[in-house]
């Protein structure tokens, strides 16, 4: 009896750990490393996301779900979602909402290896997001306008403050618009925020009225109702509206610019899938894609496709994302403390 509870002992015990194998095979399978459907949901705000979606989807074999909408909704929806996330990634729009994002724990950290090719002024340090692209802000300056009014083509800022463009400058309002909350914070970094102040003040008595988005402006320009518009990637007005006479200008004394990010959602239900777009939208491929889908300035050195201007070519303002992100609400207070006609 002795010898045969020993066998049957040794018999459980083989059986055990036996049935363990597997069970150990497929505990040790974390999310990332099960094989994930081929699908990719996103909530977008950049330009033309379908081919971006077909040239990721025929590099990956990843199917994209999109959803277009703006910054302001993204963030809004993504909270909603929190605790159920709908969504793998959030990709474009302006870069303060998605350092918003990162503060309200909405987003998650991930380093591509290709982010090692973005200047840090463009990314996140704790890898939460990272630009793909640079919105870079210049002026939309109609020729027929300039040459009707006798005015000078302007080269700079600084020229914006000058009499003789009073009311012949459009512009976007802050409060609706990244690409002028970017101008009024820009300048206040590049000028410091006594003399910033004090040139807007100049600038801002040349503006008769504020568009409600940041296209308003080249929309203005475009048909002639102003001589100038300031502009999210002014050159790309030129080639769009070749019958109108525009000329862009990116301002001698410095060019403003913030990065559009892409960044994976807390609780993604595709983390791989999520993590190869972004590789993705960082390679020299994913580079030239993105160009082609919306000619935007890249954030890395491969060469621009025809009518984008490289990094290199332009003088850029530095710019610090996070503290003005951060100083927002300061911004705008003082901005409509100031300016209480375009309230």
């Amino acid at each position: 009896m002795g010898r045969k509870i020993k066998w049957l002992s040794a018999l459980l015990a083989a059986s055990i750990v036996f049935a363990a194998v597997p069970l150990a095979a497929c505990g040790n399978t974390t999310d990332e490393g099960q094989e994930e459907e081929k699908i990719l949901s996103m909530y977008v705000a950049y330009g033309d996301p379908e081919k971006i979606a077909a040239e990721f989807e025929k590099d990956t074999g990843i199917k994209v779900e999109l959803i277009t909408m703006s910054s302001g909704e993204v963030i809004t929806r993504l909270r909603a979602e929190a605790a159920n996330p709908q969504t793998d990634v959030w990709f474009g729009g302006g870069s303060d909402a998605f350092i918003q994002a990162k503060d309200e724990g909405i987003i998650q950290a991930y380093t591509s290896p290709n982010a090692a090719k973005v200047d840090s002024a463009f990314k996140d340090a704790d890898g939460y997001w990272t630009g793909v692209s640079l919105v870079v802000v210049g002026l939309v300056v109609n020729n027929n306008r300039l040459a009707s009014k006798g005015l000078d083509t302007p080269e700079t800022w600084a020229d914006l403050a000058d009499p003789q463009y009073k009311d012949e400058i459009s512009a976007s309002n802050p409060v609706k618009s990244g690409t002028a909350y970017t101008t009024v914070s820009g300048l206040l970094q590049s000028l410091g925020e006594s003399a910033g102040w004090e040139f807007l003040d100049k600038m801002y008595a040349n503006i008769p009225y504020l568009e409600q988005s940041g296209s308003g402006p080249v929309t203005k320009a475009t048909q002639g109702e102003f001589a100038i518009g300031i502009a999210p990637d002014p050159h790309n007005s030129p080639r769009e509206n070749p019958d109108a006479n525009l000329a862009c200008v990116f301002p001698s004394d410095g060019v403003l610019a913030w990065p559009s990010p892409v960044a994976i959602v807390t609780g993604a239900k595709h983390p791989g899938n999520a993590k190869k777009f972004v590789d993705w939208c960082l390679s020299d491929r994913g580079q030239i894609v993105l160009m082609e889908a919306s000619p935007r300035v890249p954030v890395t050195d491969v060469t621009p496709v025809e009518g984008v201007p490289s990094l290199s070519e332009l003088n850029l303002i530095p710019y610090d994302v996070l503290k003005w992100g951060n100083e927002r609400t300061r911004v705008l207070e003082e901005f409509a403390r100031r300016y209480p006609q375009y309230q």
